[in-house]
């Protein structure tokens, strides 16, 4: 995810707002949900526990076999899954005694149990998935329960007995998508630094944690005769009432359990006015733990923001709450009603007034992350944590009394509408608990990352079909963060929120060279390449007639500034790797218009942000003396940067160091909770490693510092360790935005391609690895031996190299129909070579693929 700073946020609502028994709870709380386990699913099992008054990080090994009992003595079980898991919180209760109440939290990292809310909620996007990191249900006999939610990725779960009595648990555990262990998947690396596997297994382990099949997510509402019956959950908005404004909504509403939740003026991400009504707590179907102090019963609650309360960089604005002078009774059909009008918010139960809300709370927090306007936007859906409710019947009627819109909820149509349908495409997400959207810019590890580990390229194509379908033509922009469960017949409507950041949009130009690079598919880029040549051409138009650089006031980059180095190093990088691209699909206007771009846009950084006084790519043109990591990452695999360029900027580092990383750039204010990006490491690491390879630059230092000093941190803390890569980290090492850190984001994980194609040192020459290289990286990093499997089309390749008897010793076996170059480090003094080969002279060997090759050089 791109954590945007609060103008960004301002500017995108701006933009987009004109334009059961008690069988009944049991029946409702633990329903069998099979409707959404995908095909290849499984049940990921804890494997250690402990059990007392406490959390307590010290686990036993747990066995298959387990009852363990729950008593007022010994209330909590802590379950450690050992690494990243995801999927349907599944509970088999062996014995009970009397009714009884659990809670059960979830978290990536240990300390999360410890808070009352888990390590969430995550208010930013729905996700498919539970957006509270902590339920509670009522169980009244033994069996096998589900929760109605899935959970997306973790690592810890507690279960609390929360009433008298004792419960007897034979098995727990998430029902979900099958994770491969590492040494199943079609890729692989190792060599003599074991650290270096653990490192490569990172990415390995996020992308199949943050990957969806299609159809594998199912709608969180289910749609009834009686309209939508809605389980506490972030809220979904209408996509048909983003353009009104100063309206009367009005719907009919049955709480089963605890209270309804919805939202007037709110853009489609969920951040504007939310209203929460309880019930009188009935005491047959209220959890014991409810939260009275942030939802008395008979209230209206009023947030303003993303939901009722902070988490970390998703704050909030004070909670207000107003006590309804009549019994808001469950199982009953109420009629709520929300006029926007002159003095506030007023609502409206059974035509009895409850509040006016002023708007001074949301004229003070609604620029934050919303419009300017607080009484413009959507309504939208959503009871709070652990509570149920019906809604149907809706009806919007504007200033004038005219009905504008019309709804039952009772029919499935409306789950498009409201942004919560089933995913409709094999898409990769960018973390696997949060954000769970189709972030593009993230992407552009992951693809890698896919290709080097899982082989999974069809989900490379799955994303390329579900942003391009949602691509505004009109603009040439594609979303960079499209939301599963929305539908292309409602795109527009999510633009231009869901599409202001300009660098992710050449992000994934960047991941289109690189599919067809890495997997020949000439169809599929083929396919849309129009559409690709409309994302270009809507960047370049940001080119600055003046500078030469990429540099607009109406745009936004994430790496770095305008007219800077980052964002015009990254466009260079994408056209050139598209040039192959136009090349191949016979459009070579095009190729030729992209070489003179890219070159035009080189000579510009060159001549008019190098500073050869300080030695490195300037930060922008008003910042010549500030430098970034992604400027200096870009500028070298673009090949922008020459031998003197990349020398000198490497050498100026140090000015970035802090704690165990990198900053991202000069300007970055130092403290301990500084944020270290895996992602902005990612693209420095490898252009570390290209400067090495192609220029002779002394780089490998660098690298293995952050090898072994930045991405081990991922590796060697339990209490963190969830087996994939992170989001951010501190300078201490630890997660780099607390709790809400993502701990399995495929962004983080770099080295899974990186490894293999710098360390290993497989590479293609052709696109789908028709021709392919085989260069290791013998010295520099104090590596005795390297192996792996890299993935292609044909099949893997499978590569070895090894120090030995004073000499170097290789094997390679590639699929039939390619061939190789193997580059030694070295011009031998004598060499054999076992295959159909030949050595070529210099440091060549040229091999066919179809059988193994072993080759042995000596200095």
């Amino acid at each position: 995810m791109a954590i945007l700073p609060q103008f960004v946020w301002t500017f995108i609502a701006a933009q987009l707002l004109p334009l059961t028994f008690v069988n009944y709870i049991h029946t409702f709380k633990f329903m069998l949900t099979s409707r959404r386990i995908v095909a290849t699913s499984t049940i990921h099992l804890p494997v250690s526990y402990s059990i007392g008054t406490a959390q307590n990080p010290n686990l036993s090994t747990l066995a298959t076999t387990s009852k363990i009992t729950l008593t007022s003595l010994q209330p909590l079980l802590t379950l450690d899954y050992g690494t990243e898991v995801l999927g349907i919180p599944t509970l088999d209760v062996d014995e009970i005694s009397g009714l009884a109440q659990i809670e059960l939290r979830y978290s990536e990292e240990f300390a999360g149990l410890d808070n009352v809310n888990g390590d969430g909620p995550f208010n930013f996007a729905n996700g498919l998935t539970n957006m509270f990191r902590a339920e509670t249900f009522e169980i009244a006999k033994p069996g096998n329960f589900q929760s109605y939610f899935a959970q997306g990725g973790l690592r810890w779960q507690s279960i609390r007995l929360l009433t008298n009595g004792s419960i007897t648990i034979s098995g727990a555990g998430l029902q979900g998508a099958t994770i491969l262990p590492s040494n199943q998947l079609p890729g692989a690396f190792n060599s003599s630094n074991g650290l270096y596997e653990d490192i490569w297994n990172l990415g390995a382990k996020a992308v199949q944690t943050a990957c969806v099949e299609k159809g594998g997510l199912k709608p969180t509402w289910d749609i009834t005769d009686d309209g939508a019956l809605i389980y506490g959950q972030q809220t979904g908005q209408s996509v048909k009432g983003m353009g009104y404004s100063n309206y009367t909504m009005s719907f009919t509403t049955k709480i089963v359990r605890g209270g309804t939740g919805w939202r007037v003026a709110t853009p489609a991400h969920s951040y504007g006015p939310y209203f929460v009504l309880t019930s009188n707590y009935p005491t047959n179907s209220t959890f014991v733990n409810t939260n009275t102090t942030l939802l008395p019963a008979n209230n209206l609650i009023v947030g303003y923001g993303w939901g009722l309360v902070n988490v970390t960089t998703l704050t909030t604005g004070p909670v207000q709450n107003y006590p309804v002078q009549i019994s808001i009774s469950e199982n009953e059909w109420l009629r709520i009603t929300t006029s926007i009008t002159p003095q506030g918010f007023l609502v409206l139960v059974n035509n009895v007034t409850i509040a006016t809300i002023s708007y001074t709370e949301g004229i003070a927090f609604a620029s934050h992350y919303g419009s300017s306007s607080v009484t413009a936007g959507s309504w939208g859906f959503g009871p709070y944590q652990d509570q149920v409710a019906y809604v149907k019947n809706v009806e919007v009627t504007a200033a004038n009394g005219t009905t504008i819109y019309e709804n039952s909820m009772a029919s499935t149509e409306i789950l498009k509408e409201y942004g919560m349908g089933t995913n409709d495409a094999s898409v990769c997400l960018d973390g696997s608990k949060r954000d769970r959207l189709v972030w593009i810019g993230d992407f552009v590890h992951t693809a890698r990352i896919l290709g080097a580990s899982m082989n999974r390229t069809d989900f490379i194509s799955g994303v390329m079909d579900f942003v391009f379908a949602r691509q505004i033509t009109s603009v040439g922009y594609v979303p960079m963060d499209a939301q599963m469960g929305t539908s292309i017949q409602y795109k527009e409507v999510y633009y231009p929120a869901n599409f202001i950041i300009m660098d992710y949009q050449i992000f994934f130009l960047v991941t289109i060279g690189d599919y067809y690079q890495m997997t020949g598919d000439l169809a599929l880029v083929d396919k849309y390449w129009q559409q690709t040549k409309l994302v270009a051409t809507a960047i370049l138009s940001f080119v600055d007639s003046a500078s030469g650089l990429l540099g607009s006031e109406y745009a936004y980059f994430f790496s770095g500034p305008s007219n800077g180095t980052a964002p015009s190093a990254l466009m260079v990088l994408a056209l050139r790797q598209l040039i192959p691209v136009a090349v191949a699909v016979g459009d070579n206007s095009t190729a030729q218009a992209y070489k003179s771009a890219a070159d035009a846009i080189s000579t510009s950084i060159n001549e008019k942000l190098w500073n050869d006084e300080l030695g490195f790519y300037s930060l922008s043109l008003t910042s010549p003396e500030d430098f970034s990591a992604a400027g200096l990452a870009f500028a070298i695999r673009a090949g922008i940067a020459n031998a003197t360029q990349a020398t000198r900027s490497i050498s100026n580092l140090p000015l970035l160091k802090y704690g165990l990383g990198y900053m991202d750039d000069t300007t970055v204010t130092k403290s301990n909770e500084t944020q270290l990006s895996p992602n902005i490491l990612g693209f420095l690491l490898e252009s570390l490693f290209i400067a090495n390879m192609t220029m002779g630059v002394q780089t490998l230092d660098v690298a293995t510092d952050l090898l072994e000093n930045f991405w081990s941190k991922m590796v060697t803390q339990n209490e963190y360790y969830t087996g994939a890569s992170w989001e951010y980290l501190y300078p201490d090492g630890s997660p780099g935005i607390g709790l809400y850190t993502s701990l399995s984001h495929p962004w983080g994980g770099a080295p899974t391609y990186i490894l293999p194609q710098y360390v290993l040192g497989i590479s293609a020459l052709d696109p789908g690895y028709k021709k392919w290289q085989f260069k290791p990286l013998v010295y520099g990093m104090g590596l005795d031996t390297s192996e792996g499997v890299v993935p292609t089309p044909q099949g893997g390749i499978h590569a070895s190299w090894k120090l030995a008897g004073g000499g170097l010793l290789l094997n390679v076996e590639a699929p039939s129909g390619t061939t190789g170059t193997i580059s030694l480090p070295f011009v031998p003094s004598d060499i054999s070579v076992s295959c159909e080969g030949r050595y070529a002279g210099g440091a060549l060997v040229e091999v066919n693929g179809g059988s193994s090759c072993k080759i042995f050089a000596l200095e």
